[in-house]
C-alpha cells in the first residue's frame, strides 16, 4: 500500500430528496386541484347569474312584446274605427240617417226610415217587437253589425207617452247590444212646436 489509497467518491442519499420531491409533487397537485374546483365553482356561479338575468332579460321581452301586441291592436282598432266613423259621416251626408219615428193615430206606432224611404213600422207594445223590427229594417238597409249607423228617434214630447218612449229607448240599447257600432240620438220636438206658436 504504497500511500496509495482510492477514494470511494461522493455519495448522494436520494431517499430524503426523493420524499421533499414526491411532497412537493402532491402540493402541486392538491393546488391545482382546489384551483380547478374553485374555478369550476366560479364559472357554476357565473353562469347561474347569465341564467338569471337572461330570464329576467326574456321576461322583460315577452311583457314589451305584449305590450307592443296591445298597442299595436289599438292603432288598427283606432284606424279601422276612424274609417268606419268618416264612412258613417259620408252616409249622413247623402241622407243614410235611419230615423225612428214615433207616431199616433189611435194607437202609438214605430215608423223606421231613412232619407224617404220607409224601411219598418211596428205598434209600440213589446220591446223586443221594437227591437226585432229595428234590426230587420237596418238588415233591410243594408246594413252589417259591424258598420257604424247613425240613427235619431224623433217623438212630439207633448203627444208621446213616456212608456212608449221608454219602451222604444230600451229596444234600441238591445239593438245596441247586436249593432256595437249604433249610435241613436233623441230628437223631442215638442219644445220647437211650442216655441212657434
Amino acid at each position: 500500500m504504497n500511500g496509495y489509497h482510492k477514494s470511494k467518491g461522493i455519495v448522494i442519499e436520494l431517499t430524503a430528496l426523493l420524499d421533499v420531491i414526491l411532497i412537493m409533487l402532491f402540493w402541486v397537485m392538491m393546488n391545482v386541484q382546489d384551483g380547478s374546483r374553485s374555478d369550476f365553482e366560479e364559472a357554476e356561479r357565473k353562469t347561474a347569474a347569465a341564467e338569471q338575468r337572461l330570464k329576467t332579460v326574456q321576461e322583460e321581452l315577452d311583457i314589451k312584446n305584449s305590450q307592443f301586441k296591445r298597442i299595436s291592436e289599438i292603432l288598427r282598432n283606432i284606424n279601422k274605427n276612424a274609417a268606419d266613423n268618416q264612412q258613417a259621416l259620408i252616409g249622413y251626408e247623402n241622407g243614410m240617417l235611419i230615423t225612428l219615428d214615433i207616431e199616433y193615430n189611435k194607437d202609438g206606432k214605430l215608423i223606421i226610415y231613412n232619407s224617404s224611404n220607409v224601411l219598418g213600422e211596428t205598434e209600440i207594445s213589446s220591446e223586443t217587437e221594437i227591437s226585432r223590427c229595428i234590426r230587420n229594417a237596418l238588415e233591410k238597409a243594408g246594413l252589417n253589425k259591424d258598420d257604424v249607423i247613425l240613427c235619431a228617434l224623433i217623438y212630439d214630447g207633448s203627444v208621446s207617452l213616456y212608456k212608449d218612449v221608454k219602451k222604444v229607448n230600451a229596444a234600441v240599447d238591445v239593438v245596441r247590444n247586436v249593432y256595437t257600432n249604433f249610435y241613436c240620438a233623441y230628437i223631442n220636438t215638442a219644445s220647437r212646436a211650442e216655441s212657434a206658436n
